[in-house]
């Protein structure tokens, strides 16, 4: 005889469950963003759950250790970001202005993203470690806008490597120095779309394109 499915395993009592997890998974996640951006990586666990307002174990019943909660937050703290910047240009029918303007939103995430900002500027020596998780995407658009011929450059790795390096360090000056000119961001991002295969005289039109922020 086959096992008999366990009747509190499914049901709406199981989807309150699942839902209530999830809610204590999202305000762990939030509560531990905030800490991180005020003490950095060598916050304790005790000082997580007093921030989250939870007991420790529930803290570990959703992540098993410090370091895998750590980095969770950055990650899903980017990828938020990410699909907000891809939502806000997602009307816009020019690949290139598709490509340019979630850089540019990038370098003002002090302004729009306070909180991912400073958790960033906190940690970056671990979040260096993370760094080719966020950059995944933005080498896969570059090499699609390449195969489709709407960018055309040689050595396409070394040059979308290079790129990265640019929007990086753009990047984190800004949130080292959230009182440093936007204006000196931009210009770093300017100077290297050439880097891409985008002409000068284009590069400055696409960074002079308003924001829709």
């Amino acid at each position: 005889m086959g096992k008999t499915d366990d009747p509190v395993a499914s049901g709406p009592e199981a989807g309150r469950k699942a839902a209530y997890f999830a809610r204590n998974r999202a305000a762990l996640i939030s509560a531990t963003q905030v800490l991180l951006g005020d003490k950095g990586w060598n916050a304790t666990i005790d000082e997580v759950a007093a921030h989250a307002g939870v007991s420790v174990s529930t803290v570990y019943k959703h992540f098993e250790t410090k370091e895998l909660l750590f980095e969770t937050c950055i990650t899903e703290a980017w990828y938020d970001w990410e699909q907000w910047a891809f939502g806000l240009v997602a009307e816009s029918k020019d690949p290139l202005e598709q490509l340019v303007l979630p850089m540019r939103l990038m370098v003002r995430t002090y302004k729009t993203h306070p909180t991912f900002a400073k958790m960033y500027a906190t940690n970056l020596g671990q979040v260096s470690d993370l760094v080719p998780r966020f950059t995944k995407n933005l080498g896969l658009h570059l090499r699609k806008l390449a195969a489709s011929g709407v960018i055309s450059i040689d050595h396409p790795d070394t040059r979308i490597s290079n790129m990265k390096a640019i929007l990086l360090r753009a990047f984190e000056e800004h949130v080292k120095n959230p009182k440093g000119k936007v204006a000196d961001a931009d210009l770093a991002i300017e100077l290297g779309l050439p880097i891409l295969g985008i002409a000068p005289t284009k590069a400055k039109a696409l960074m002079e394109l308003p924001l829709p922020i």
